[in-house]
């Protein structure tokens, strides 16, 4: 029986498996838009919660919650 998680899990077709196996899958993946500090990501740092991940240095989410009446302090 085929494994569900596989090394094709998600390339449908042989066109994509082609694509992804002989091009994409020892390349680096780049997020252009990632809020963390290419720093941080570098020494792989703890942070202390999932707040603090999701919420510090990401003026996006201050501002939104900041319209919606959350307090900062």
């Amino acid at each position: 029986m085929k494994k569900f998680i596989n090394d094709d899990f998600a390339l449908e077709g042989r066109k994509a498996q082609k694509l992804y196996h002989d091009y994409a899958e020892k390349m680096p993946i780049v997020d252009f838009h990632c809020h963390l500090s290419p720093q941080l990501i570098a020494e792989n740092h703890q942070f202390e919660s999932l707040g603090q991940i999701w919420l510090e240095g990401d003026h996006y989410k201050w501002r939104a919650m900041r319209t919606n009446g959350v307090d900062e302090a």
